[in-house]
């Protein structure tokens, strides 16, 4: 799968609402997770770790991906720009993605 149709079933796996797919389908069994939300950055290691992370999010927080406005692509790197909706209202996200084996493996997150 290339980087493009890779975003594009992330966004979708989203939208379903199910965690454990979500990181069973696109996380490498060694994916890491930086979030820079908040006061102090969080380093979520791991696919437990991630679903717990993940579940939160699309339970409490994440609404539906409304635009992607900047997308920078190479064999194994994405880096993007979006709007999302949230429980909050819209917010702008960025992320930047490295992937191993087809499948993220560093996975550094953040909202404006």
């Amino acid at each position: 799968m290339d980087t493009r149709a890779f975003v594009d079933t992330h966004v979708k796996l989203l939208a379903a609402g199910d965690a454990d797919w979500l990181v069973e389908h696109d996380y490498h069994d060694q994916a890491v997770m930086i979030l820079m939300l908040g006061d102090e950055p969080q380093v979520v290691a791991g696919k437990e770790a991630l679903k717990a992370q993940f579940g939160y999010y699309l339970k409490n927080i994440y609404r539906g991906t409304v635009s992607v406005e900047r997308l920078a692509m190479t064999e194994d790197t994405i880096s993007l720009e979006a709007t999302i909706n949230t429980t909050e209202g819209l917010a702008k996200v960025w992320d930047a993605i490295f992937m191993k084996d087809g499948k993220i493996f560093r996975h550094c997150s953040g909202m404006k």
